[in-house]
């Protein structure tokens, strides 16, 4: 790598850390009247955003989240366009890192899955879409939404695994993003298993949903 590559990939690792650190979860709760850190489960995150302030906070703050790691893997790959899609990733990991844990709230953040989906985007649009599109009917239909998380994160990981196969850098950067998200929800993994994890169901009925925030109410 030339020294102006190294200077820009260095400068993009500062920028993917500190813009992936912004969190608009509690951004767009504040919008809604909500304290995020205070409400639902806590987490500072989109499934928490949906289950607190609703379908269109928990939209903006999926969409802004998704779309810091895509633009810096696609800053990335236009900058270092002779290259595999190596650096795209590790300059898209470092913002999920951001993400999770962020300098400006004392690194508490969120659990990194609509980052890491942004990501994705950026190497394999095609295969992410899809699996986006998965993930969503699941937050509709599906009881816990975590669950449909890690099964959208490590079916992508596999994915990127396999179209990058000969990059072994590629294939390290890969599994690690898959490890971080199932790291970040390894509290909702000990809560589903002790039978008291919080629901996520978007298709309830009103009067379900009513009865389930009277219940967290108690």
């Amino acid at each position: 790598m030339s020294i102006p590559k190294l200077i820009i990939f260095i400068v993009l690792c500062g920028l993917a850390y500190l813009v992936g650190a912004i969190n608009f979860a509690i951004i767009f709760a504040k919008k809604a009247g909500k304290d995020i850190l205070n409400s639902g489960s806590g987490n500072p995150g989109t499934m928490n955003v949906l289950r607190v302030a609703g379908k269109k906070w928990g939209a903006l703050t999926f969409l802004c989240d998704a779309l810091k790691g895509l633009a810096f893997a696609l800053v990335a790959r236009f900058f270092f366009c002779g290259e595999t899609y190596a650096l795209a990733l590790v300059i898209g990991l470092i913002a999920i890192v951001g993400h999770v844990f962020p300098i400006y709230t004392r690194f508490r953040g969120g659990k990194g899955v609509a980052t890491s989906i942004g990501v994705f985007m950026a190497i394999m649009p095609i295969a992410t879409s899809i699996v986006l599109v998965l993930l969503i009917l699941w937050l509709f239909f599906g009881k816990y939404g975590f669950i449909g998380s890690l099964v959208a994160i490590t079916s992508l990981s596999i994915i990127s695994c396999i179209i990058n196969r000969g990059s072994v850098t590629c294939i390290v950067i890969s599994i690690v993003i898959a490890l971080l998200v199932w790291w970040t929800h390894r509290s909702n993994i000990v809560r589903l298993v002790k039978g008291n994890e919080n629901t996520l169901q978007l298709a309830k009925k009103k009067d379900e949903k009513a009865s389930d925030d009277n219940s967290e109410n108690k």
